[in-house]
């Protein structure tokens, strides 16, 4: 566990505030519709972030200053390295993203894009952790208890796919006539879709943040401050026209739901099958458009 700072009650809520800020910053920039102004801002606030951090170190304080400011620049860092992952479908897999599908133009283009995001989410959060000397455990990188609530998680698996599978055409948008053979030959592809995003946004906003959090915050604080960092990072999605009722009733109560299985099971398993469970609806409707 995080060793405990001890702040006023004004200082709290300034920091807390102070972190939605600083969280967000990195993931609001995304939204710049013109490339060579999105990359340069965002390097500007990875340099920014990582020099904060050797600030916070060198002044040798409660070690958990400096560690909640490298891990901000880890996510401002994963935000610059995401923001050529568009280059490379476009110029590498000759494959940009399509209208319903923001990631590729088709089920392979689309799969390889996913695995390289989490590869750098995941990687990237690994390798911090490590170079900071805190190591796998300090963003739950562990399979957690096994107990029932992993058991829970899979259950809702298996039951949004067979409800998606039967009826996905009167829950989300599907492009063309979507039968349950269509379902079944897309099943693999959603599978690695499903499971890599949910291991990758796990890590990148609750394996990376919740411990950290919770050196200045008390656990309910820490999970509500991490879900709104987390929802302000679906605010600019592209795949609904209502993105802010859907971060409302979806993204952030899922950032709860996963924040407090996080903490519950102390592993990622468990969450990051839980959130590929709710995420079988959304690929589904982008596969739906590439297939």
């Amino acid at each position: 566990m995080p060793e405990k700072v001890s702040l006023s009650p004004l200082n709290k809520t300034l920091l807390f505030a102070a972190c939605i800020i600083v969280g967000g910053l990195p993931l609001v920039i995304r939204w710049v519709p013109d490339g060579t102004i999105k990359f340069v801002a965002t390097l500007l606030v990875v340099i920014v972030y990582f020099l904060a951090t050797l600030y916070l170190r060198n002044k040798q304080q409660n070690e958990a200053y400096w560690h909640l400011a490298f891990a901000f620049f880890t996510l401002a860092f994963v935000q610059l390295l995401n923001g050529l992952v568009p280059y490379f479908a476009l110029d590498v897999l000759n494959q940009g993203p399509v209208s319903g599908n923001p990631l590729a133009s088709t089920v392979s283009g689309t799969i390889i894009v996913q695995l390289l995001e989490t590869f750098i989410a995941a990687g990237s959060v690994l390798a911090f952790a490590y170079l900071s000397g805190k190591g796998h455990s300090s963003v739950y990188a562990k399979k957690g208890k096994m107990r029932a609530l992993f058991a829970l998680s899979l259950i809702a698996f298996v039951f949004i796919a067979f409800i998606m599978a039967r009826h996905s055409s009167r829950f989300i948008p599907i492009n063309g006539v979507f039968t349950f053979s269509r379902f079944l030959s897309l099943a693999p592809a959603l599978l690695v879709l499903v499971i890599s995003n949910g291991f990758q946004e796990e890590f990148l906003f609750r394996g990376l943040f919740l411990q950290r959090y919770e050196a200045f915050f008390s656990p309910v604080f820490a999970v509500v401050l991490q879900a709104i960092v987390f929802s302000i990072a679906h605010l600019g999605i592209s795949y609904t026209p209502s993105a802010a009722l859907f971060t409302l009733l979806f993204v952030f109560p899922l950032g709860i739901a996963t924040g407090y299985l996080m903490r519950a099971t102390k592993g990622i398993l468990t969450p990051a099958i839980f959130h590929a469970a709710l995420d079988i609806p959304i690929y589904l409707a982008f596969l739906s458009y590439v297939s």
